[in-house]
């Protein structure tokens, strides 16, 4: 059966909406726009990197904080695959990080695993999953 063409249209606008969003965190993070990050989020949304899990805003905030004082990361995502399922998706995309950490260039390497909800009009990150193949000061290579 074929999708009617608001439908196809709708699903084509999702799928960047959803991508640009995934863009957005990557210049908030370079920008560390702390309560910009945040908001791309749900109010009950989960950020996952290794052991670090937290939950809502109000956990979001002083973890980013934290996280990005240290760093400053210039990340930068691409290979985007976005399966819809109504006002839920799933995504994944590929991540390569810059970053300064004490002084010293570094470079890591990995993929999101998303799950994302509309709340209103927009797409937010309802679960982000950072999983790192690499993270290696940058003279060492990898």
């Amino acid at each position: 059966r074929v999708a009617s063409i608001e439908g196809r249209i709708q699903a084509i606008e999702d799928r960047t909406a959803i991508v640009e969003l995934t863009g957005r965190y990557c210049h908030l993070a370079r920008t560390r726009d702390i309560e910009g990050i945040v908001d791309l989020f749900c109010e009950d949304g989960v950020m996952q990197a290794g052991d670090l899990v937290e939950k809502g805003h109000a956990r979001l905030l002083p973890m980013y904080r934290e996280a990005l004082a240290e760093l400053g990361p210039m990340p930068c995502v691409h290979n985007h695959t976005v399966e819809l399922d109504g006002d839920h998706a799933t995504g994944c995309c590929s991540v390569e990080i810059r970053m300064v950490r004490n002084g010293e260039a570094v470079t890591a390497a990995g993929h999101y695993e998303d799950a994302f909800r509309r709340v209103g009009s927009r797409w937010k990150f309802a679960r982000r999953n950072l999983v790192l193949y690499h993270q290696v000061p940058h003279v060492k290579g990898w």
